[in-house]
């Protein structure tokens, strides 16, 4: 099998925290702006990474992308975040390689939400990778895998039922006020 040129650092990595560990003061610390994120992005390419990806929403902030090791990712992550490496190590979560790449589809097919079926990261995902290409930082192989998961995402809202309930927090949120407050339009 023939090899190509991916990156120069031989590992796809994932680092993050989600809901499922981290209460929401925690992923707070770590959530970070539009500023923080292009800033996130410009120091990762100062120090030689060429392949990154950011999402920071109110579920999540993870880091994907090619990097030596993923400390390097973790300490870009609190460096531009309020959160520390200690508070990262008691909530967070690192992949590497076909489980990272396995993390990101999971995500961008809505079954690592809060809400089965949650398609608004599809937009997130997408919005991150233009970000990432306008730093230089968005490398062929990020560009395929965004493709492949945005695919997949499709396929599997159009070809299953995952998505005929709520399909966001909010929207949840909104159907359980209306069934279960009486006269809610009068309050």
């Amino acid at each position: 099998m023939k090899k190509y040129h991916i990156s120069k650092h031989h590992r796809f990595i994932t680092v993050g925290l989600s809901y499922q560990k981290a209460d929401a003061h925690l992923r707070g610390k770590f959530a970070l702006e539009k500023g923080a994120a292009e800033a996130l992005l410009e120091q990762a390419r100062e120090e030689g990474i060429d392949g990154l990806l950011v999402t920071s929403t109110c579920n999540r902030t993870e880091l994907h992308g090619f990097a030596s090791a993923p400390q390097h990712l973790i300490r870009l992550l609190c460096y531009h975040s309020q959160g520390s490496a200690s508070e990262f190590e008691a909530v967070g979560y690192v992949y590497q390689d076909q489980d990272a790449i396995a993390h990101l589809f999971r995500v961008g097919a809505g079954l690592d939400s809060q809400i089965l079926g949650d398609f608004e990261i599809i937009s997130q995902l997408k919005s991150s990778f233009l970000q990432s290409r306008s730093k230089g930082l968005a490398n062929a192989f990020l560009e395929r895998l965004v493709n492949s998961v945005i695919q997949a995402s499709k396929r599997i809202k159009n070809e299953t039922g995952i998505s005929s309930g709520a399909t966001s927090v909010a929207f949840a949120a909104v159907q359980y006020l209306l069934a279960r407050v009486p006269d809610i339009d009068k309050r």
